[in-house]
């Protein structure tokens, strides 16, 4: 079955209220394709376009919004960033009786691929409105002559004009934000032979929800396994070393395989000491962990060694690699990611290596 392509690209979006401005921060959103049954319709000299199939025309895909909150946790603040959105089926349909009032044997149209642009500011209560359009990469509308020739009308990068759109971020009870958007684009195409104008107009809700591609897990704090020697961190770091506290692993960037633009980076390290970033399938012990070394292993599972970095002066270090590449993942793929790091002068427990938590990414194309 042919697939039609939207994809949400970069658009400006500002807030209406700066004063109330966090950091914004990379959301991931997957479509809600129940929710968002979209139906399309298609008009020339006042007959309706039949569609070639009755499957509900659904919306399902993934998008990105750069989102900040307020001191009341509500949407402050949000960018439309990126995403790619599948249509299934294609808009295919048929004119019945228009082609045989022009001397026509059928007049046929066919809608693969299309864009759809934002420029939506959001408030401060999370809703935002602004302009949003179509553009159509891939259509054709194919006229079958009496004698079996055809000719296509080439709609590629026709473009609806602007509609003025609605929406509205809420933040559910389980603090993840749901999106939702409805939406109607008309556009008009003219076959310039005859003169027909041809009315198309895609509609439907756009919903989505929030789900986490990063995570952080595996701490030595007493949340999950006891660290070997009584050494534990405080909260959200891995088990103590020679410095007393533990060492902490965050990351940037996205889990996008397109954009490969991850960094895992380590902090409170020892200075000037060597680290491992490696990644595995599993989440050792339930994520719990298992004692090793100093610290707890927390990534493993076809273990992957992603790249070593030393540790600067402060105890810092990060990666410089495309992770997603050098792990080998695929879209949709659940990896583990861990620091593994040299203590040799001042080890709490005498293993001379310890390791931070763990990160738990979820990978996109």
């Amino acid at each position: 079955m042919k697939r039609a392509l939207l994809a949400a690209a970069a658009a400006q979006a500002l807030l209406l209220t700066p004063n109330a401005w966090s950091q914004a921060t990379m959301r991931d959103f997957q479509l809600d394709t129940a929710a968002s049954a979209w139906t399309w319709t298609a008009q020339a000299l006042g007959i309706n376009a039949v569609p070639v199939t009755t499957d509900a025309f659904n919306l399902s895909g993934t998008l990105q919004v750069s989102l900040g909150t307020n001191a009341s946790g509500e949407v402050s603040e949000g960018q439309f960033v990126d995403g790619s959105f599948d249509f299934a089926p294609d808009m295919e349909g048929s004119f019945p009786g228009l082609g045989i009032s022009f001397h026509m044997h059928s007049v046929n149209l066919g809608f693969e691929s299309m864009q759809l642009d934002f420029g939506n500011p959001a408030t401060s209560t999370g809703s935002f409105q602004g302009d949003a359009w179509i553009i159509c990469h891939s259509a054709l509308v194919t006229v079958t002559l009496p004698g079996g020739g055809s000719f296509d009308i080439d709609l590629a990068g026709l473009t609806s004009n602007p509609q003025n759109i609605t929406g509205q971020f809420t933040v559910g009870s389980n603090g993840l934000i749901r999106l939702d958007s409805p939406q109607s684009h008309p556009f008009t195409v003219t076959e310039p032979n005859t003169g027909i104008d041809f009315d198309f107009t895609v509609t439907g809700l756009m919903a989505a929800d929030e789900f986490v591609t990063l995570t952080s897990y595996c701490f030595g704090d007493g949340s999950g396994t006891t660290c070997p020697c009584a050494n534990g961190g405080g909260p959200g770091e891995g088990c103590g070393n020679g410095n007393g506290p533990g060492a902490v692993l965050g990351a940037s960037g996205t889990t996008s395989i397109g954009a490969g633009d991850l960094v895992l980076a380590g902090s409170q390290l020892i200075a000037s000491q060597p680290g491992l970033y490696f990644q595995g399938n599993n989440a050792v012990n339930g994520g719990n962990g298992v004692t090793f070394g100093d610290g707890l292993r927390c990534a493993g599972g076809n273990v992957v060694r992603l790249q070593v970095r030393v540790a600067d002066s402060g105890g810092n270090s990060s990666t410089t690699i495309d992770i997603g590449a050098a792990g080998g993942v695929s879209a949709g793929d659940t990896k583990r990611y861990q620091l593994w790091y040299r203590d040799p002068q001042s080890s709490p427990c005498g293993s001379t290596f310890n390791l931070t938590g763990g990160i738990e990414a979820i990978w996109g194309p």
